[in-house]
This record gives structure tokens, sequence and C-alpha cells, in this order.
């Protein structure tokens, strides 16, 4: 999908809210051009004539008109605001799921602005989109009024539209590339202060210092970058309205003369002025509109370039179910390997041996080059990856928690009573109070808090198979132990296979697979 896809996309479901602002806008915009002809009348009928009576009738006629502005624009701002609210939350939704679809997405910083700012730049282009029906109306309703009050008012009009035309052509040309690299100048630095805020253990071994100087090279890049999109931006918005507004004087200057020879009415002078300075603010706003257009379409082509991002695995065309027990099994590549219910095989081996592979493997988070998992003897493959994952779960050895309580880490939107969950935390030996506050991505716990935390998400949800990654590997020994005992406790049935490098953990497996070793066990 290209960016230019996505904002079709997008404007075709909000079509129903945007055609309903787009109807509210030109009425309040047809109102709002009409005050100066009612204006006019005043001046020429009343004002001029010295009639009391014409005067406060077209001064009611404006108020009347007035009140007829206010609830089209009201009606305008009701629906465009939805438009662009639906959007936000559509898009947001859309690139959320998608992105956890992924198994790595990138940076977390890049992703949260797309996120974020990306799609916000698109909404406020959804939002100005029915703009362009008032500065559509304005002209269409203004040209053949001048045509009729004075034809050299037309002509100084019509003269003026090239020139804005020129100047709406030269800069995009330039606007756009800028906020191009300005986009990937924020979504660098927000990479950067994402790993700086994470980078507190470092402190003391230099690497906050590194990180701390990666940071303000981005940040300095993004302020080079917006101060150069800015003096784009800039001269196109000052050069804009100039024109306009040029034309504005040439209008007094020949309308004046047409009011001295009687060609032109007092009241059309004030009306014309009137009806240039709504032309000068709709030009203004052109612009506008044009910037963000090009903001927007950078944004979508961010957007949608995480959109066309393919997970490593996908659902198969019609899933089939998986058996409710059953050996898990690994074949046609090695190590071969099978884990009946109920078994605990730690898998060992130096750095680098593929033991983590292995894991994302038996748990579908990859697909073997040649070989086949199965599970009661069905290919993973051919089983709907979320049931896939609910039957066996694999926890890593640096486990994502979200802002919250222990509690809330546990539940995840389950229906879980307490008791249940604090059997699970005494499963995996944690100690600490269900309404602990665990802190953004878990920074108020230790890393064996993390881990243990973890592992209890993980029981209560009952896997046939648990697929665990060195995850006792911040414990001291005793906790690690208490740990073992309670997993095993917690589901006998449960087959276990266990990353890790801890002999207390390879002491308390039925089997070992040593990944380093020349011969490989068989199941």
């Amino acid at each position: 999908m290209t960016g230019r896809a996505l904002l079709r996309g997008c404007l075709s479901a909000q079509r129903r809210v945007l055609a309903a602002a787009v109807a509210s806008a030109v009425f309040r915009q047809v109102a709002l051009l009409a005050i100066p002809w009612c204006v006019q009348r005043a001046v020429d009928d009343g004002i001029t004539r010295g009639d009391a009576a014409a005067t406060a009738g077209w001064a009611l006629a404006v108020l009347v008109v007035s009140v007829a502005e206010w609830v089209g624009l009201l009606g305008w701002q009701w629906w465009a605001n939805e438009a662009d609210a639906r959007t936000g939350v559509a898009l947001r939704a859309r690139l959320l799921r998608h992105v956890a679809t992924l198994d790595d997405s990138g940076g977390r910083g890049d992703l949260a602005m797309r996120a974020g700012r990306d799609v916000d730049q698109v909404r406020a282009w959804v939002h100005g989109l029915t703009t362009w029906a008032v500065i559509g109306t304005t002209f269409v309703v203004v040209l053949p009024v001048l045509a009729t009050l004075e034809p050299v008012l037309l002509v100084i009009t019509l003269l003026m539209l090239p020139l804005l035309v020129a100047v709406n052509v030269i800069f995009p040309r330039r606007f756009e590339p800028a906020l191009e690299s300005l986009a990937e100048a924020h979504g660098a630095r927000a990479d950067a202060v994402s790993d700086l805020l994470s980078a507190v253990p470092l402190r003391g071994l230099g690497g906050l210092d590194v990180l701390t100087r990666r940071h303000h090279t981005h940040s300095a890049a993004v302020l080079l970058r917006t101060r150069r999109a800015a003096r784009i931006s800039a001269a196109w918005a000052a050069s804009g309205p100039l024109v306009p507004r040029l034309a504005v004087v040439a209008g007094l200057g020949f309308g004046g003369l047409a009011v001295l020879s009687g060609d032109l009415t007092l009241g059309g002078l004030v009306a014309f002025t009137s009806w240039m300075t709504t032309v000068t603010l709709a030009v203004g706003v052109g612009v506008e509109r044009y910037a963000e257009r090009g903001q927007a379409s950078v944004a979508a082509r961010r957007i949608a370039e995480v959109l066309a991002l393919r997970p490593a695995v996908a659902d198969p065309a019609k899933p089939v179910a998986l058996p409710v027990r059953g050996d898990l099994t690994f074949r046609g590549e090695e190590p071969e390997l099978t884990v009946p219910p109920g078994e605990l095989v730690a898998v060992t081996g130096p750095t680098g041996s593929g033991k983590t592979r292995l894991l994302r493997l038996l748990g579908r988070r990859a697909d073997p080059d040649g070989g086949t998992v199965a599970y009661g003897g069905l290919d993973l493959r051919q089983a709907a990856l979320g049931e896939v994952a609910r039957r066996i779960v694999l926890v890593s050895q640096r486990p994502v928690l979200v802002s919250g309580t222990i509690a809330d880490n546990l539940r995840l939107g389950r229906d879980l009573t307490d008791d249940e969950l604090r059997a699970a935390c005494a499963a995996a030996a944690i100690d600490l109070p269900l309404d602990t506050e665990v802190g953004e991505r878990g920074g108020a716990l230790s890393g064996g808090q993390v881990q243990r935390l973890a592992v209890a998400r993980a029981l209560l949800g009952r896997p046939a198979v648990l697929l665990l990654d060195d995850v006792t590997s911040a414990l001291d020994v005793a906790t690690e132990r208490r740990l073992l005992d309670g997993v095993r406790r917690w589901s006998p049935g449960t087959a276990v296979v266990f990353v890790t490098h801890r002999a207390a953990v390879v002491e308390a497996a039925d089997r070992v697979l040593d990944l380093g070793s020349v011969e490989v066990p068989s199941g």
C-alpha cells in the first residue's frame, strides 16, 4: 500500500461524515459572503439616501444571515472534528493491530512516532479537507458578483490567480522533501530518547554518556531540519496572502475612480473590500491546507511502510484445531526433539548455539527452513496463530510488562480472581502484594521480579507447553528452586522446555539437550 492509497482509504471510510461537513461548510460560506451584499444594500439603499427604515431592515438582514452563518459553522466544525477523530482512532487501531503481528518492527520510538505524530498529521489533513469547499464556494460566489459590480474589479481578481498558482506550485516542491527529512530526524531522535530512558543500568560504564551524546546529535539534526522546513513554510505563508492584498490595493484605486465616475456605488466598493478580505483569508487558509497535504503525504507514507511489513509467520487459509493433548515434536532439522506432556527438558549450550531460535521455532514465532514443528502430530503451520500462542506459551528472558499493578499485568483482561493470581505468584516465587505498581516497562521491579511475574502470567493461561528462555538468570539459587518446584506443581501435565545455563535447572530436568555437544540427544 502507498501513502496515497492510505489517504484515499481514509477518505472513503469517512465519506458520509465528510459530506455532511462539506454541506455545512458551503452553507456557512454562502451566508458569510451574503453579509457584504447586505452591507452594500444598507449603504446604498439606506445610509446614502438617508432612509432609516431601509438601514434598519438591512441591519436585521445582516443579523439573520449571521445567525445562519453561525449554524453552518457549528455543523461544519462538528462533522469535520468527527471525521478526523474517527480517522485517528481507525488508523491507530489498524497500525497497532498490524504491529502486534510483527515479531520485530524496529525502534519503539519510531513506531510511537508513526502511531502518534504521523497519525495526527493525517487527521489534520482530513479535518482541513472540507476547507476546500469553503475556498471553492468563495470563488464561485465572489467572481460573478464582482463582474456585475465593475468589470475592472473582476479583471484585478483574475490577474491575481496565476500569481497564486505559481506561489503554490513552487513552494510545495521544496516543502515536501524538507518535511520528509524532518520526519526521519524525529523518528531517529525518538529511538534515541527510548534508548536513553532505558540506559540507567549503563551508568558508570560510559554507555549513558554515549547515548546522551547520541540523543544530542539527533536533537541537533531535528533542530536544523525544523529550521529548514520553517524557512520554506514562512516564505510560503507570507507570499500567498501578499498577492491578494496587492489586489485589494489595486481594487481600491480603480474602484475609487469608478465610484467618482458613478460607475460603482459606495456600497459596492465597501462590499468589494470585504469580499477581497475573504478571498485573502481563503488563500491564506489554502496555503495552510497545501502544507498539511505535504505533511499528510509524508506521514501516510511512513504509516504505509509499517503496514506493508509482513509478519514472519501467518495464519493458514483454513486453520485446523490443535489436539487437546500430545507430544511437541521437531523433525527434519538438527536438533530433533520430542517433548511429551509433563516432561521438563533443559536446553543448554554456548552462546550462539541456537537455544533461543529453537524456542522460537517450537512456539511458532518463526518457521523452520526445512523441518516441521508439530503438536499431537499436527503441523503448527496448520493451526491458527492465536491458538498456538495460547497452547504453547513462550516467556522471553526480557519479558514485556505494562504500566499498572502486578494484578493488572497478571490479568491482562482475563476474568481471574485475586486468589488465582496469588496462587500463580506463589508458584512463581513472587512475594509482592497484588497492588504493587510495576512502573513503566517494569522499571519499579528488579530483573528477577520481572521474570517471575512473566512466568506467573504464563501459568495462569494453563498452557499445554511452556517455553522458558533463561528466566531464572537473575535469581538466587533458593528462589530458583522455589520457582522450579512451583511450576511443576502448578500443572504436572504441562511440557516445559527451559533454555538455561543454570545448574539447578539442569539438575531438576528430566532430560538435558546440549546444543553444544557433538551428539544431539534423540527424543
